[in-house]
């Protein structure tokens, strides 16, 4: 069966791209009987535009490549017809899906890998119809309606009926009556007779079903963020207590008022996660009753009821997404609460500086090198915008693909980078909110990290999961919200910025705990019933690190809350250097989140806050500073994913842009 289908969408797509590809008809051929293909209807829209000005083709060019990806069905590559939409939202023809379902009880979306279940033999026909895609073929003139091998005899008195025809046109089956028999929907701005109408409110109570879908995803994203959020509160007054004690009497007074500040700040989020929650419980319960089939409502209100649920949910779905956005972090020297918005701003940026001399090859020397990166011009030569909210990304060691990590799709992308298509997605039933991914060559195996599940999951090269690695907790190889890893391939260690615990971890490839950078413990003298006690404390010189790198000699950590870019020896863990400090000067970080070596060891920080890419030296010096604030190609929105090949080709994404630069 699965030949057979398999064959089935070979012939379509085969007759697809002759379609698509064959412009102008051959002046041998005989007149086509087929519907139109969606090339020819643009082509026959814009010959019946001639009178149109020669200024507005190049726009309607546009507008037409847009339409073509809209209305192509996915699986046979050719004009959608009878559309029909699966619960995952994406719509593909009713033939198409018929053969692809064939007799599985289980199948997955062809485009976002959704599992779903098959209800008897009649599941693609209770499918709802995509109105929209069906407004649209209608308006530009291309059929909906299943192609046959012969088309319909037109009665030749057609013309002469259409003449005299009295009444309204329905837009579904084009059949003329009486205006006492039509319904005119406020939603899709169509006219409709009494069957139709009928099916018309049937296929948009059926949509609410997805808007349901869309809701419950929603509640349980704020639900994962909401945790996150209390975890970090509970950080924060667990280092406003911990510091206060080393200060004593000085500063009970302002340990009192830190603690009302962090809790006010726990409290202001749980109220307003709590009014976004019954605001989502709400919308789910309007959704609810309207799917019910029994309530005696008239046609105007079900078609108002689903206007403003749709326009409601939107807001929701908006709102989830940028809840939690505020920064906010203790600072242990100036003994305060830091907050900071995601707002991120238009800072110093350099300009290319004229090249000498053409350098052949730039990793030569260290001075080749810099003479590369201050006169390169940093204009993206490619922009892949198919994903929301990309983070992490990572180029695979054995095929040279890209991985993309999705912070929404709870998926990683796999992405062939000639031809910019997506080749497969990984993912499991437990993978929540990934961001960050790294790469163990010699033992073949992709680890990323799971900010929301507090775990690493591990997947083959050949994309199949394989195990997870750590749970939520402080002890030796336990995370809380870990972001940025990298891996050791010689000694086969894989380095975690656990960012919620302040500190990274070095574990083996099954999980085990090795060491650590950045804790300590030292003696602190602590008051306790009017005596001086000496006890050893557990501190940590990190705040909230994000990303890691790691070379041959060297383990590069980003302290994002810290503003700053600390450098280790990996034999023996002493600090070499370290460099960076708050503000919007060249040299300086706001919000820094992601970083990345180059092949000779030069330092790339991707400083989010301030929307700029950020290139030192070995030794710390500040080389090229390059990006601004914008949505134009070369600036940014907000930078979450940066990485260097060994090419020098530089690949960043930018999750407020929802976009992937390519340098």
């Amino acid at each position: 069966m699965a030949e057979k289908v398999k064959k089935f969408f070979n012939i379509k797509r085969l007759n697809s791209q002759r379609g698509f590809n064959d412009l102008t008809p051959s002046p041998t051929l005989e007149p086509q009987t087929s519907p139109p293909t969606f090339k020819q209807a643009m082509q026959n829209s814009s010959k019946t535009n001639n009178n149109s000005s020669t200024t507005n083709l190049i726009p309607r060019k546009m507008s037409a490549g847009g339409i073509k990806e809209l209305v192509q069905c996915s699986l046979c590559l050719e004009v959608l017809s009878e559309p029909k939409m699966l619960p995952c939202q994406h719509t593909f023809c009713f033939t198409c899906l018929k053969t692809y379902v064939s007799d599985l009880p289980v199948i997955s979306c062809p485009i976002c890998r959704t599992r779903i279940q098959i209800h008897g033999p009649s599941f693609v026909e209770d499918l709802p119809s995509n109105l929209y895609i069906d407004t649209l073929l209608s308006m530009i003139g291309v059929s909906v309606t299943p192609k046959t091998e012969t088309p319909p005899v037109t009665p030749t008195n057609m013309s002469s009926v259409e003449l005299f025809a009295a009444g309204i046109r329905c837009s579904h089956c084009r059949s003329m009556c009486d205006n006492s028999d039509m319904s005119s929907c406020e939603h899709c701005k169509q006219n409709y007779c009494r069957v139709c109408w009928s099916q018309h409110l049937e296929d948009m109570r059926s949509q609410l079903g997805s808007i349901l879908k869309e809701l419950n995803s929603a509640a349980n994203r704020l639900d994962h963020k909401t945790e996150h959020h209390k975890d970090r509160c509970d950080r924060i007054i667990e280092q406003i207590n911990v510091t206060a004690e080393e200060k004593i009497n000085a500063i009970l007074e302002a340990k009192m008022e830190l603690l009302k500040e962090a809790k006010n700040l726990k409290n202001i989020g749980d109220m307003s996660a709590l009014a976004l929650k019954s605001s989502l419980n709400e919308a789910c319960l309007v959704a609810t009753n309207a799917m019910d089939v029994t309530r005696n409502t008239s046609d105007r209100e079900k078609v108002i009821t689903f206007m403003n649920l749709h326009e409601n949910t939107l807001q929701l779905l908006s709102e989830v997404s940028k809840w939690d956005s505020d920064k906010f972090a203790f600072d242990k020297e100036n003994f305060s609460i830091e907050s900071d918005t995601t707002t991120p701003c238009d800072a110093e940026s350099d300009d290319p500086v004229p090249e000498a001399a053409k350098q052949y090859d730039p990793m030569e020397s260290e001075g080749s090198l810099i003479l590369h990166y201050r006169s390169r011009n940093f204009d993206p030569h490619y922009i892949w915008r198919k994903t929301s909210r990309p983070a992490g990304i990572g180029v695979s060691p054995w095929n040279n693909h890209l991985y993309i990590c999705g912070m929404d799709s709870h998926c990683v992308l796999v992405v062939e980078r000639t031809q910019a298509k997506i080749v497969t997605r990984l993912s499991c039933d437990e993978m929540l909110c990934p961001v960050q991914i790294a790469f163990m060559k010699s033992l073949g195996e992709i680890y990323v990290t799971d900010k929301w599940k507090h775990c690493i999951h591990v997947f083959s090269k050949d994309g199949d999961y394989v195990r997870s690695i750590g749970q939520k907790g402080s002890r030796g190889g336990m995370f809380r919200s870990p972001e940025g890893i990298a891996t050791d391939n010689a000694n086969h260690h894989i380095y975690v910025v656990d960012t919620g615990n302040d500190r990274v971890q070095v574990i083996d490839a099954d999980g085990k705990f090795l060491d650590q950078y950045g804790v300590a413990t030292k003696p602190q003298a602590i008051l306790t019933s009017s005596l001086w006690e000496t006890k050893d404390m557990i501190c940590t010189e990190f705040n909230a690190p994000t990303a890691i790198a790691i070379t041959n000699d060297r383990v590069i950590i980003l302290d994002s809350g810290n503003r700053r870019v600390k450098v280790y020896n990996k034999q023996d863990k002493n600090k070499i250097l370290e460099f960076g400090s708050l503000g919007q000067r060249k040299g300086q970080f706001r919000q820094p989140e992601v970083l990345a070596v180059d092949p000779m060891g030069f330092i790339l920080v991707g400083d989010s806050g301030n929307c700029r890419v950020q290139v030192f030296k070995p030794s710390g010096q500040l080389v090229r500073v390059f990006g601004r604030l914008g949505t134009d190609p070369g600036k940014f929105g907000w930078i979450s994913g940066l990485h260097v090949t060994k090419q020098l080709d530089i690949i960043v994404s930018d999750a407020k842009n929802h976009s992937v630069n390519f340098f």
